[in-house]
Parts: structure tokens; sequence; C-alpha cells
């Protein structure tokens, strides 16, 4: 029998119901009525933004005992941001029920979380935060029944999977122990034959590690023009509110300088930010006072923000990996995405090692013409009149301006109504426009060396040096003998 959500408790339906979700996404219909009806240990496999965070908190609420007290089940996640979503998914779907969840996370003092652990029936703790309180007798695991480890291979990446290892190493043979994660590299493999029960595992099918939502595209160009590519996407984009990665917290902070240098509202995320700078960088784009969110992958991970409608990779994260959970910020909810990566031509080999992982050919990106710039940064220019132009429309001469307005109507005297639109419309862009020109003009230049790639020019090279070297050789033996 299909699974549904009517099937769940009453205060948990009825929980599920208040956030309009009506049908399981694939990984909550196979995981859940598997892990509400067996005893096992479990593997789930499925990208970010698929709804795998519901696909172990619904069967988790329905095996906690509300009388019980004490700590039932112990939750790890990667980062703090991701700690915190799970923690907000926990409490939406506990909103009907008596069970008492906190978190605990590195970068804050501990007499507030020790506190709350005392009271806690479900605890969402990063790594080493909670090897940290284990440590200290402060997170008691003797009573816990129920493990999860989610974004495991995240985990791997970030170097916790020692921190992982001791807590399975601590934690009651009879818990059950329940482990997500985006992609299965062999490290994952390994921990699952060695510390896991013979367990269960369900995997979305390859193809929906690329989720359909998302339009993905690249362009090859040298690594020193990625940010003029930028900008011409930027500019040619009406509304666009985006993910940019870069690989180091260095490039971040450049990127974002430069970004911010151009006049873009940009926030940046990154390691070096304290917990307050992370949370105030995340408000103000989750509540689009800022267009562009520049981060790094670690930095970025638990990012949960509904309608970011690009992902831009300046240049392929170092594991092929990190490309799913990359471009998973965007596409979700049955919104549709698009992500973009500019590739240099070195990259070439990792875009095949991509494609063969997400079992999808990317398709090249052709980027705007200055036309296309230009109509997109004059439309969205001019969009942030609508609300006058239709107050005006609707008010006519009784629309109210500042008496110093005659001033201003006599300076277009003797102008026809084309004339005046000229000099306002040149005015106002012609400054910009003649940039994008420029940016456009460059980037063809940039796009016309990236289509020779330095490997295969240097693969050239060796390859015409070894045979000159060889036919100089057999000279050298002829005259000796």
């Amino acid at each position: 029998m299909d699974f549904s959500f009517n099937q769940l408790s009453a205060p948990l339906a009825k929980a599920i119901a208040a956030q309009n979700f009506t049908k399981p996404t694939e990984i909550q219909a196979a995981s859940v009525p598997l892990l509400l009806n067996s005893n096992c240990d479990f593997v789930g496999q499925a990208q970010t933004g698929t709804g795998k965070t519901a696909a172990f908190c619904i069967p988790l609420i329905e095996k906690i005992n509300p009388n019980q007290k004490g700590i039932q089940a112990l939750i790890v996640s990667p980062t703090r941001e991701l700690a915190g979503q799970i923690a907000d998914e926990m409490k939406r779907l506990t909103q009907f029920m008596d069970i008492k969840t906190t978190t605990v996370y590195g970068g804050v003092g501990y007499k507030d979380q020790i506190a709350k652990l005392r009271t806690a029936q479900v605890v969402i703790a990063t790594p080493g935060r909670a090897i940290d309180l284990i440590n200290k007798k402060a997170l008691k695991l003797s009573g816990v029944n129920y493990l999860v480890l989610d974004e495991a291979d995240e985990m791997l990446k970030m170097g916790f999977i020692e921190d992982i290892e001791f807590i399975l190493e601590i934690i009651s043979d009879k818990a059950q122990k329940w482990m997500f994660s985006a992609t299965m590299p062999k490290q994952i493999l390994n921990l699952m034959e060695k510390k896991l029960d013979n367990p269960k595992v369900v995997r979305l099918k390859k193809q929906t590690l690329s989720n359909d939502n998302i339009e993905q595209r690249y362009c090859t160009l040298p690594r020193r023009d990625f940010f003029t590519a930028l900008k011409v996407v930027l500019q040619s984009e009406q509304d666009i509110h985006a993910i940019v990665f870069c690989e180091t917290k260095d490039e971040t902070k450049r990127l974002a300088e430069r970004l911010l240098t151009w006049n873009k509202k940009v926030a940046c995320l990154h390691g070096d930010l304290s917990q307050s700078q992370r949370e105030s960088a995340l408000d103000l784009f989750k509540n689009r006072k800022v267009q562009i969110l520049v981060c790094t992958d670690v930095a970025a991970r638990g990012i949960d923000i509904s309608l970011v409608t690009h992902v831009i990779n300046m240049g392929l994260p170092r594991k092929a990996e990190s490309y799913v959970h990359r471009i998973g910020r965007t596409g979700r909810a049955g919104h549709m995405g698009k992500a973009i990566s500019f590739v240099s031509p070195q990259d070439a080999r990792g875009m095949k090692t991509i494609e063969k992982m997400i079992n999808m050919r990317l398709e090249r990106l052709e980027l705007p013409t200055a036309e296309s710039s230009k109509k997109g940064n004059m439309l969205r220019e001019i969009s942030k009149m609508d609300g006058l132009k239709e107050a005006i429309l609707t008010k006519g001469d009784d629309f109210d301006v500042d008496e110093i307005f005659t001033d201003f109507e006599d300076y277009f005297e003797g102008l026809s109504r084309n004339q005046v639109l000229k000099l306002v419309f040149s005015h106002l862009f012609n400054i910009e426009f003649r940039s994008i020109d420029e940016t456009s003009r460059n980037l063809k230049k940039a796009l016309a060396a990236g289509k020779t790639s330095p490997i295969m020019k240097s693969s050239r090279k060796r390859r015409s040096k070894f045979i000159k070297e060889k036919r100089n050789g057999n000279r050298k033996s002829k005259v000796l003998q």
C-alpha cells in the first residue's frame, strides 16, 4: 500500500497539513514506512532539497515517547546552519505535541546548552560540540535509542569522520542508526559496513541526483575572466537572487569586494565570520535585502532559502559530490532554478566526472549578448518606477508632486516628447551601457581563448618534444656506431 501522510498519528498529520504538504516526496515515500515499521539500521541516499530532513524527522517523532524523560534520539549534522534547519523542521512537525528538542553547536557558550540538555528528548548536534559535551559528561547517550547521521558525506569531507566513529562506538548496540547522504564515497561505504548492522538501503535512481527543476549549463573560459562572465549574467537578468560559490574564503572575500565596488547588493559567508555575522549575512539574503550571497561550500551547508533563482559556480568544486550539494540550493519545492558553472579549460576532466556522476550531459551556456544585457539592465531600472507609474495613471492630474516640479518641467521646454525620452534615457543608461559594451568585447576575447585548452597545448608540446628528442637520439646512435 502506498504511503500517505494521513496514515500518521493525528497530531503529526495535522502539523504536516498545516504546512500545506499533501504528498510525500520520493525519499519520504520510500523511507518513512520502512523506518516506522521496522527496527533496523538504515541508509538513505538522496540529494539536498528532496525532503530528506522530513524523511527522518517524521518516523523519529512517531517513535519518541513524550512521557519518557531523558535523551531518546541524537541527530548529528555537519554545520550550525544545517542543525538549525533540522531544529526548525522538528519544531514545525511537533507543534501539536509535547516533544522537547534542543540544538547544540560550537561558536557559543556551553552554559545554556548544558542546561537545555537536562530536559531534552531529542538533541541535534554538530560533531565537534557533541564530542565536547560527551567529554564533559553533559551529553549522555546511554538512553539513546535512535542515532541519525545527516549529510554523512559532508561530515566526511569536513574531517568529522573520526568524531562520527567515536559516537558510533559509544552508542548502545540496541540503538537504531539511520544515515542519510547525497553521495556514497568509499569511506561512507566502509563506515556502513563496519558500524551499521545489516542496514536497509534506499537509493533514489541515479538520474534523480540531478534535479529536473534545475537548468544546468557551463561556460569554458580562462579563470581570470570568470568575473567578467559573472557580470554579464547579472546584468542580463531582471530578477536574480543568486548564491555564488567560490572554492576558498579568500576568493569569497575578494569576489564580494569586487561586486560591492560594482554597486551590487551582496552578502558574504565564509569560515572567518562569527556566528552573529553569519546569521546577519543569511538574514540579509533571506529577506532579499541583498540579491547575491557569495560563499564557500562549508559555509553554505544547511542554507534553506526559498526562491533562490541561480547557483553560480566560480570554477568547479574540488570534489564532484560538492556540485550536487551546491546546485541543490536552487530548484526547490517545485520552483525552477538555474545552475551556471564557469569552467577553466584545465577543468575539462572535472566536467566529465560531474556529468558521469549525475548521469546527465550539461549544456554549454551561450552568454548573453551586449544587447540582452542592456535590455535586462534597463528593464530592471525602470521596473523600480512601476508603483509611481500606476499611481500617476490612477490619480491623473490629482497626483501630487513637489512645487519645484515646475522648474524641472521648464528644463525640457522646446523638446518634443521623443527628445525628452532620449535625453532621460541617455542620462540614465549611457555610462552603464558603455561598460556593458566593453565587458562584452572582453568576454568575446576570453571565450576565444578558452576554446583551445592549455592541457591540449601542453600535451602537444610534450609529444612534439618527445618525437624531436627521439629523432636526435637516433641520429646520435648512428654516429656512435
